[in-house]
């Protein structure tokens, strides 16, 4: 047996699959080749240079030496992969090198001048010929052969293909010839002169589809094994856990363990019955389009010959017509169950978000959309059974027509009495139970195409609803976008505004520092240069009023001659008719420190307006204690540190009123307040209002009370109550759904079987 099996012709032991495309993507490198001859080795060293980007094998040149022999091989093995190189290669017969003794001692001295005069060019034609063989050859097989870069194994895997991806393209191409044939022939309708060369041609074309539908056939099965594989492996595996689950004695770690892989390979098996579906529906597309294409031209065709003449290709649209129903019917199914996947996929999705609100009304927008495919599949379903049901019943018409219009004949008779020993009977029963036989067929298929027209309304009735409630959902999911939008607007102008007042704020900021030490600098460089006197004026009695005197003297810098300036206290009888620039100022002088000078009185000169305020400063350090200011009928006391005269009612910064203190407390930038003490000798009474309020502040310590025994109220949140309401409307909507099909299992429970033929 095993000497037979090694003789099989089709026997792939020890074949490999060689890439069709090995040089059919050529690099476009540019190369350049520099030949020159050494005379030491006798050879040609040859270099090349890449001057575009690296090459395979990351290099940017290359060097070797070659013999005139060693470049005749080299040009055969390019001459094997392109002809035209053959009549390229200059001679270099002459270069050959030494073979034996006698070579050498009998070598003219002609020939190496020759051999020397003529070595230029010939490498430079060989650079020209190396340069045209890369254009012609490629650049791969040029280098390979020149420099043997090839390197044994990781070489050869590059011009060998897998096995089975060899045999998968393979096939595919087939398929893809086989209905490449079936357009092409369906194409040709149109070219046949007569129905008879037509009718040749529908029998080409049925050819040609029964291939295309035996090629796919072998495809997709070739397709489907891994996958069926894959479900067989994990039904084996689950069993083998649940049974290693139910018979030994494990412990808890193990049986989470085999839990997991049960789960696993659940999972894996419903993978692979997805992509089973998957395979399933492109196979049947495929045959129902090439079905749908071949009957709508022999419809089209029609209408090119008479009734008389069509009749003899009605029996092949008919059965064009069965095929074409039938075909769609199954791609229909299997698009129907991997609609339904997809429904139980996005239900368990939904069960598994945890984003937001939004993302649950994006699933189900998304599972409406899978109900709407699968009501639209249901109808095309529907229509192609009552396309089933057309065909059976028109059958059965013609069959019965054919019977009631079947003739009799019979031999003639002389005598009537002959008539008598007919025996007609039994035909006549014969005849007449086939009749009612399809009657009662033809009655069953009537009550199920009604029932088929039944189900087409109620599908509609459901689509309709399905598509008003696909409507809300998108109505309210663009709603919330349009709101989102106008948020995002609002709140980008919003910190566009915030921003806005930011800089202007920075901007005040870096005025008002800048202002500030404007101030400071002027401040420092006025500091110390005018000292301000008012001038001369008249004694004043000493029962005037001086009300409106101001109650400082403008002093920027203190006198170097010992000069003490301070204002005289305000005299009680001052009258109100008198105006503060008529007020006298006093200027006392110490005695001793100068000639005496008889007492002077000056009015202060009128400044001004000060200039507006600055924003407040950092606070400066704190200002010297005032002077004390002497009553008017006190003698002058001179200017000392040790003694200061305290009065406290008549100081500079007792005084609330003064301008000058406000002024000077907006130069210093803030106004010390002064601190308060409370008077010792109010006492309050306590009172019941108040005693209320600190004990509130106090607080109030809560009893604990016992919780409820019943189970607390959980609310759900917002996520959960979206996800609830999203699938009890789904469940609503697919309710419908599963009734229809259960309406249609009961129907028809032959339809489900595929059970179609005629």
């Amino acid at each position: 047996m095993s000497s037979v099996e090694a003789e099989r012709q089709d026997s792939l032991d020890g074949w490999v699959a060689v890439r069709s495309d090995i040089f059919s993507s050529r690099e476009f490198v540019r190369l350049e080749f520099l030949v020159q001859w050494s005379d030491v080795e006798g050879q040609f060293a040859v270099t090349c240079r890449s001057r575009g980007t690296k090459s395979r094998a990351g290099q940017q040149g290359w060097a070797t030496l070659l013999s005139a022999n060693d470049i005749i091989l080299t040009h055969q093995t390019l001459t094997s992969t392109a002809q035209e190189l053959q009549h390229c290669l200059p001679d270099i017969s002459t270069f050959n090198t030494v073979r034996n003794l006698w070579d050498l001692l009998f070598t003219r001295p002609d020939a190496l001048q020759l051999q020397e005069q003529d070595v230029d060019g010939v490498c430079r034609q060989l650079e020209k010929y190396f340069s045209v063989a890369v254009d012609l050859c490629g650049s791969r097989i040029v280098l390979d052969t020149i420099y043997n870069l090839q390197e044994a194994e990781e070489e050869e895997e590059q011009y060998y293909e897998d096995l089975q991806e060899f045999k998968r393209k393979a096939m595919e191409e087939q398929v893809e010839r086989a209905k490449d044939r079936v357009n092409m022939i369906v194409q040709s309708h149109r070219s046949a002169a007569g129905l008879q060369q037509l009718m040749k041609v529908y029998e080409e074309e049925d050819e040609a589809y029964d291939d295309l539908v035996s090629v796919a056939t072998q495809f997709y099965q070739h397709q489907l094994q891994p996958f069926r594989q894959m479900r067989e492996l994990s039904m084996l595996y689950k069993m083998e856990i649940q049974k290693s689950l139910q018979t030994e004695e494990l412990g808890p770690k193990r049986v989470s363990q085999l839990e997991s892989e049960a789960e696993e390979w659940s999972k894996r098996g419903q993978d692979a019955v997805g992509s089973i579906q998957d395979i399933t529906v492109c196979y049947f597309s495929h045959t129902s389009s090439a079905l749908t294409a071949m009957l709508k031209q022999m419809e089209s065709d029609r209408k090119r010959f008479g009734s008389a003449a069509w009749a003899v290709a009605v029996p092949r649209l008919d059965k064009l017509k069965l095929l074409s129903a039938k075909e769609t019917l199954q791609h229909m199914r299997a698009r129907e169950l991997c609609l339904n996947r997809k429904k139980l996929h996005i239900r368990d999705k939904m069960g598994r978000v945890c984003e937001g609100v939004s993302e649950v009304q994006v699933l189900e927008l998304q599972y409406y959309e899978a109900q709407l495919e699968l009501h639209d599949c249901k109808l095309e379903i529907l229509k192609n059974e009552e396309l089933l049901l057309l065909a059976q019943i028109h059958k059965l018409q013609r069959q019965i027509k054919e019977m009631k219009e079947e003739v009799v004949y019979y031999d003639t008779c002389e005598d009537p009495a002959e008539l008598q020993c007919v025996q007609t009977d039994s035909t006549h029963a014969d005849s007449n139970s086939s009749h009612s036989q399809l009657t009662q067929q033809l009655l069953q298929l009537e009550r199920k195409r009604a029932a088929t027209s039944t189900l087409k309304a109620k599908v509609r009735t459901r689509k309709e609803s399905c598509i008003k409630a696909w409507e809300l959902q998108q109505g309210a999911m663009q709603q919330k976008t349009n709101q989102h939008h106008q948020h995002h607007s609002v709140h980008l102008k919003r910190e566009k505004r915030r921003e806005e007042e930011e800089r202007k704020k920075e901007w005040v900021e870096l005025e008002r520092e800048k202002t500030l030490s404007r101030l400071r600098s002027f401040r420092e460089k006025k500091v110390g240069q005018y000292v301000v006197k008012a001038p001369r004026s008249k004694p004043k009695p000493p029962d005037a009023d001086d009300s409106s005197q101001p109650m400082s003297i403008i002093s920027l810098t203190p006198p170097t001659d010992g000069v003490s300036t301070s204002p005289a206290p305000r005299a009680r009888g001052m009258g109100p008719g008198q105006k503060q620039k008529d007020i006298p100022v006093q200027i006392l002088l110490p005695p001793g420190a100068g000639p005496a000078m008889p007492e002077q009185t000056f009015t202060p000169p009128v400044l001004p307006p000060p200039p507006p305020p600055p924003p407040p400063p950092p606070p400066p350090p704190p200002p010297p204690p005032p002077f004390s200011v002497p009553l008017l009928d006190a003698p002058p006391l001179p200017l000392s540190d040790k003694q200061p005269a305290p009065s406290p009612k008549n100081t500079l910064q007792d005084c609330a009123g003064s301008m000058d203190s406000v002024l000077a407390s907006l130069q210093r930038g803030k106004v010390r307040l002064r601190k308060v003490t409370p008077n010792a000798t109010a006492t309050e009474t306590p009172s019941i209002r108040d005693n209320l309020l600190s004990a509130i502040r106090l607080g109030v310590t809560l009893k604990k009370t016992p919780t409820p025994a019943g189970p607390t109220p959980s609310r759900d949140s917002e996520l959960e109550q979206s996800i609830k309401a999203a699938m009890l409307r789904m469940k609503r909507v697919s309710k419908d759904s599963d009734d229809e099909d259960d309406d249609d299992n009961d129907t028809f429970p032959e339809a489900q079987s595929g059970d179609w033929d005629s």
